[in-house]
């Protein structure tokens, strides 16, 4: 008896190894018998994905959305269903001796709109159990068991999904919060034109429409294309999802828009210089209220090199802030603070706004999203050999008021 089974035994193993290579042609030559065979192996282990998917898609997307670090930055408006107006209102000075006539002032209420618009982005993803098998299942199992028995579905889940958000919150982060432009601007690219430096074109490859921009600081020859060419150009479609703060920057300094003088941020010293210069480039209610300078690391690195060890002897408050990640400028009596955006990415651009007062967070510079929607969703379509993910989300970024901004004049 012990014989027998020993041999069904190996006979199993051999019929698990034909299957495997060649499943078809064994299931075509007796579909009867195996009419309820599933194929060792199959999408079982990612089955998971789609459960978590479904019972937390608003958790998801809410930790997609307020895990990106420009959201630990900026106001963030949610609910934005497509656009709002972020209406500032200016009063005019009117105060004058009393009189019984009615004498207002004309133009004293002076409304200034500016629009906050929300684009339609999106993640497509292909996962595929395979991918795992041998990489993150291989030590969620013991060798000589049933996978099924000693792995856990829903720890996997959560890993999975929680890797894919931090994937897409760097690129949103790093790509898009920053450098997004308008992608109307964009032209398809044609073989018999050549473009300037930093041009955006639309190209397809495979079957896809991708947007890339022309890195290479020089105008292409004719079918100089993305695909022959790739050095010349940079894969920017992450960027075309909606404008970033960036195209606004740059369209109020187009309009006249005074940047301050800050100059070149090169070592501790000129750090320093600039970091107080544009605090004290603020209008002076703002500076009374509490200023926070974004910038990136680089120029964070500088002032922190300036500060040496000042910051080993100052007061609680002060402290706390520095828990908070933000930086003290120096000089600014305890009101100005600098932060490191990395969003800025390799810009050197310092952005002075309004701080909420006790927070790290600015007033000024806003993000929409829409968090209670259904436009921002996750769906999954189970293949035959994988899961077919789409995630979609609203996003935009503004500036609630310009004349709260300063700006540095290095970019």
């Amino acid at each position: 008896m012990k014989k027998l089974l020993a041999l069904t035994g190996v006979f199993f193993l051999m019929v698990v190894a034909v299957v495997s290579a060649n499943p078809t042609a064994l299931l075509l030559t007796t579909p009867a018998a195996w009419s309820n065979f599933t194929v060792l192996g199959n999408a079982v282990d990612v089955a998971a994905i789609t459960a978590y998917a479904d019972e937390h898609k608003r958790t998801i997307i809410s930790t997609m959305v307020n895990g990106l670090d420009i959201a630990k930055d900026i106001t963030v408006i949610p609910n934005v269903k497509n656009k709002i107006q972020l209406t500032k209102l200016r009063v005019g000075d009117g105060a004058r001796p009393y009189a019984t006539a009615h004498e207002p002032k004309a133009g004293s209420l002076i409304f200034s709109d500016r629009e906050l618009a929300t684009s339609k982005g999106k993640r497509d993803l292909l996962i595929d159990h395979n991918d795992f098998k041998n990489k993150h299942l291989a030590w969620r199992t013991r060798p000589g068991n049933s996978a099924n028995k000693n792995f856990n579905d829903m720890e996997f889940a959560p890993y999975t999904w929680d890797q894919i958000i931090k994937g897409l919150q760097r690129e949103l982060n790093d790509e898009t919060a920053y450098f997004g432009f308008d992608k109307s601007t964009a032209v398809a690219y044609s073989e018999a034109s050549t473009y300037a430096a930093n041009a955006i074109v639309t190209f397809t490859v495979g079957g896809v429409l991708e947007y890339f921009q022309n890195v290479s600081g020089s105008t292409t020859t004719a079918g100089q294309d993305p695909l022959d060419t790739p050095a010349k150009w940079r894969n920017v479609t992450a960027r075309a999802i909606a404008p970033g703060l960036r195209s606004y920057i740059d369209a109020l300094i187009a309009g006249g828009f005074a940047v301050t003088t800050t100059g070149a941020v090169t070592d501790a010293a000129t750090a320093l210089s600039a970091f107080k210069t544009i605090f004290r480039s603020m209008p002076v209610p703002y500076q009374n209220w509490g200023v926070i300078v974004h910038a990136s690391v680089t120029d964070l690195q500088f002032l922190l090199d300036a500060l040496g060890t000042r910051t080993q002897y100052v007061s609680e408050d002060t402290k706390a802030m520095i828990a908070m990640g933000m930086i003290p400028i120096p000089e600014t009596m305890g009101k100005g603070w600098a932060k490191p955006a990395t969003w800025l990415g390799t810009s050197r651009r310092l952005i002075a706004e309004p701080m909420e007062m006790g927070q790290n967070y600015g007033l000024n510079l806003v993000m929409g999203t829409d968090l209670l929607s259904d436009i921002n969703n996750i769906k999954i379509v189970e293949a035959v050999y994988a899961l077919e993910c789409g995630i979609t989300f609203e996003l935009g970024f503004q500036i609630q008021d310009t004349e709260a901004l300063r700006l540095g004049n290095q970019a």
